[in-house]
């Protein structure tokens, strides 16, 4: 009989549901718009109802679309943007609108944390640094503003721990998820009553959930929501993950000779190892969902993105129209000029950067002889330097790969993944999926019901590689020059970020 696994992924504006078989192939995918609403004083919120409505229509749709019977869904598993907060009341309603990880309403309080020390008095225990997106925040912002709503609060829970309460109606917090929002010792792995002291919310403490693994079972779908799924009653759903560690274990990082390397909107960067690593200067480590690792990370809003502001802005009609095959475009102009014909350097900060907070993206160095051609080739060259300072962030604490792992939409052009090769010089190996969190997610489902002895088991066999893309030695120089370059104004400039926002 056939077993498939079903995997959700909800993320800051997508929901996607997909299945796969027990060898790791995609059945179906399919996907809807969960757009946050976003206001004034940096709130970024979405309604937590229409949020699991979302959630059962696309399950329905991929249960059709694939004409997988649901008998045959061995079980379900969850993944979805980390941090943020979900909370309900003790019968599973809302207490406040969901808030997602990018919102910055709590950036005072986070500001006067670090300020006063609190940062690193528990940096040691959390290994991650605080910002405004996390739970602690949140609630201490609540705290501060709207004390009435924690009152109603039983769970506060993360997006994929919402959504697989919605599934079971049982409330678990999960091992990636709660290791990553500064709550949890690291070193004893559970929540440390002396952390929210000191972030001054310890009164909040039986808000955060019981823990479970990635691969445990937490629950069994209801009869409510089999009704409004199409899922079996009874289906077993397991922990899940939150997002980058679903892409980390998705593209087959279960060791430490590999680091994952996302390239979408979001620049991520992550290595895992049995030792856990902290300081200020790096973003964050938590716990992986294999046994006896830990997962380090660094990551920006300084990707492919900045490759679609300029599509949109140069590459169509007054309409709005895009130039036809406009990706193909992009590459052969990229491919149409040498590493060493091009002067232009830019700064990869429409959207967010890893530098100064006030940073805002550049091209430097243009001159007369150049055009567009030159200007997308030095946005993909920009990208991938905004990835190499990551890189070498986390180096700083980690071991060197061999091999890097690389997803995200800057895979589908060749020429980007060549320029990846040679600044890194290392071989790049392509992942072959193109729902990472949904297969991370189906991994979950494949260690759970015991197909698989373990999720490194799991990974091993269903992360697949699409291609190897070796580096060219003769583009080392060349790259490293730029790369000097490219630093030396982000330093040289630093002084005058602030002077523009003044």
């Amino acid at each position: 009989m056939p077993r498939y696994y079903l995997g959700l992924d909800n993320g800051g504006s997508k929901t996607k549901a997909a299945l796969y078989d027990t060898d790791g192939n995609e059945i179906a995918v399919a996907g809807a718009l969960a757009n946050p609403e976003i206001r004034r004083g940096g709130f970024v919120e979405r309604d937590m109802n229409r949020l699991w409505e979302t959630n059962a229509q696309v399950i329905r749709d991929v249960i059709e679309k694939s004409g997988v019977k649901a008998k045959d869904i061995a079980g379900v598993a969850t993944t979805g943007h980390g941090n943020g907060v979900y909370m309900i009341r003790e019968d599973g309603t809302p207490a406040a609108p969901g808030i997602i990880s990018t919102d910055t309403r709590a950036a005072d309080i986070v500001r006067d944390w670090i300020t006063k020390g609190v940062q690193a008095s528990i940096i040691p225990y959390t290994k991650q640094t605080l910002w405004a997106g996390q739970p602690v925040a949140l609630i201490a912002w609540f705290k501060r503003h709207r004390p009435e709503v924690l009152k109603d609060v039983r769970w506060a829970l993360g997006c994929k721990d919402y959504v697989r309460y919605c599934l079971t109606g049982e409330a678990y917090g999960e091992i990636t998820d709660m290791s990553a929002i500064s709550v949890m010792n690291l070193e004893t792995r559970e929540y440390d009553r002396s952390i929210l002291e000191k972030l001054g919310i310890a009164e909040y403490m039986h808000v955060f959930p019981p823990v479970k693994l990635s691969q445990e079972i937490c629950g069994y779908v209801t009869e409510k929501c089999a009704r409004e799924t199409g899922l079996l009653e009874g289906t077993p759903v397991a922990g899940g993950l939150f997002d980058v560690a679903s892409c980390c274990l998705s593209t087959g990082v279960t060791d430490t000779d590999k680091i994952s390397v996302v390239a979408g909107t979001w620049s991520i960067n992550s290595m895992i190892s049995k030792k856990a690593v902290y300081s200020e200067d790096l973003f964050m480590t938590s716990l992986f969902c294999i046994d006896d690792y830990y997962i380090s990370i660094e990551g920006s809003m300084t990707s492919a993105g900045n490759l679609e502001w300029f599509i949109n802005s140069f590459l169509t009609t007054e309409e709005g129209k895009r130039m036809e095959n406009v990706y193909e475009y992009c590459n052969r102009a990229v491919q149409s000029i040498e590493p060493s014909e091009n002067s232009i350097i830019f700064l990869p900060f429409l959207y967010g950067t890893n530098v100064n907070a006030f940073a805002r993206a550049a091209f430097i160095g243009i001159d007369g002889s150049q055009n567009k051609a030159h200007m997308i080739r030095a946005i993909y060259e920009g990208a991938v330097f905004s990835h190499m300072m990551h890189i070498e962030r986390l180096l700083k604490f980690m071991n060197p790969p061999r091999i890097v792992r690389i997803s995200g939409g800057a895979t589908e052009s060749k020429a980007w993944v060549q320029i990846f090769a040679d600044v890194l010089q290392m071989p790049i190996e392509v992942s072959a999926a193109k729902e990472l969190g949904t297969l991370g997610a189906a991994m979950c489902v494949a260690a759970a019901v015991g197909d698989y002895p373990n999720l490194k088991a799991a990974a091993d066999s269903m992360a697949r590689v699409s291609y190897v893309c070796p580096p060219n030695t003769a583009n080392r120089e060349i790259y490293r020059k730029k790369y000097e370059i490219y630093k030396a104004l982000i330093q040289g400039i630093d002084p005058v970020w602030k002077m523009w926002r003044e």
